[in-house]
């Protein structure tokens, strides 16, 4: 929403905010004529100390947690459906001749895994074990750093896929109506995600804790007029390019400088220009004993990619080209390479802004974080 970087736009932790300073991709859209609206469906975008409903005329937070009878806790659910059925009612009660920014936010595909069963026939094998696939249980094993067997890895897979199949045919079902109310074709639509998921790849499950492969690498589709149909682009880009990308095809000049680019070029024969990228704002990492935020760190370099941990100052050195499962780390070996990616780092990170803070979260958040996997 901004196209920004997390230290250039300071919300790291549930602790700190959207500045009012930042013109976001809703406000850019208001400002030139566009009715915003968004449903969403998470407390990390939904609560409002956060100010991520900067710009959006509409805008509707779908609780995404409810009471477990069985455990006394607070579960996720999957709330496509009514996400879904929220945004026709907008739609419908919209002005028909005024163009619109809609953002959809759906939490379907996250744990607590509860896929409704017939994605389940369809996706998941027989299982004995002990799994049930609820973030509490996930984030257990991860604190004792518990080793899955096989088995249990498989059915994790299984019922991950049977949650973005489920998602898969929800979003269907909306542009079919989409399409039946004479929107489809002059809308243009993109579909991404915050993050990947881990199956102990590199020893861990969920996400937060790691900038890995698995968890920085994550869809990105755009479809609609002036897009070409069924065209891969090999090149790497990143979240941070949806928002200049939305607004260079809406012809539209961002009213401030944004860290992402217009991804045009990719599709239209073009190419992008060489840079680099960062990550960064992880969560649940332990330090002596302590649950702590913020210090992990990525930069890539076309297919170097340097991780670096803050706090230990460990790094770690990968060839994603040679080595795409990161399983050789060259920082030993290639010491003048991690050098110049640790500068390239450092220099990114002495440009961070100063956060906006706001105070910590409420016992009552405190659980619905806890159902979200936040220590």
């Amino acid at each position: 929403l901004t196209g920004l970087y997390p230290s250039h736009h300071g919300v790291k932790s549930h602790e700190t905010r959207l500045s009012q300073d930042v013109v976001t991709l809703a406000e850019e859209f208001q400002a030139n004529g566009f009715h915003t609206l968004a449903v969403v469906n998470t407390h990390n975008v939904g609560a409002p100390q956060f100010q991520l409903d900067q710009g959006f005329e509409e805008f509707r937070y779908i609780i995404e947690t409810e009471d477990d009878p069985k455990t006394m806790k607070l579960k996720t659910f999957n709330s496509g459906d009514t996400i879904i059925a929220t945004t026709k009612e907008l739609l419908r009660a919209r002005d028909g001749d005024q163009p619109f920014f809609l953002f959809l936010h759906f939490y379907d595909v996250h744990t607590d895994f509860t896929p409704r069963a017939e994605y389940r026939d369809q996706f998941v094998g027989p299982y004995a074990g002990r799994l049930t696939g609820s973030t509490t249980q996930l984030v257990n094993v991860r604190n004792a750093d518990e080793r899955l067997a096989e088995a249990d890895l498989t059915w994790l897979r299984e019922m991950y896929d049977a949650e973005i199949r489920q998602l898969d045919d929800t979003l269907g079902r909306f542009f079919e109506w989409l399409d039946d109310e004479g929107l489809r074709d002059e809308t243009l639509f993109v579909i991404t995600s915050d993050h990947g998921e881990e199956f102990q790849e590199h020893g861990s499950v969920l996400h937060g804790r790691t900038h890995y492969q698995e968890v920085l690498r994550i869809p990105l589709l755009i479809q609609g007029p002036g897009i070409p149909a069924g065209k891969a682009i090999a090149a790497p880009v990143h979240g941070i390019d949806v928002a200049p990308t939305l607004l260079a095809a809406m012809g539209l000049v961002s009213s401030q400088p944004r860290d992402g680019l217009d991804l045009a070029p990719a599709w239209s024969g073009g190419a992008l220009p060489a840079r680099l990228f960062f990550a960064e704002a992880d969560h649940n990492n332990r330090v002596e004993g302590e649950f702590v935020h913020d210090i992990k760190k990525m930069v890539r370099q076309g297919q170097a990619k340097f991780l670096l941990d803050t706090h230990s100052q460990a790094v770690e050195l990968y060839d994603l080209q040679q080595d795409a499962r990161e399983s050789t780390d060259l920082a030993g070996k290639e010491p003048a390479r991690a050098a110049a990616l640790r500068a390239e780092l450092d220099r990114y990170l002495q440009s961070a802004v100063v956060s906006e803070a706001i105070p910590p979260p409420t016992e009552e958040e405190k659980k619905r974080l806890e159902a979200l996997g936040y220590n």
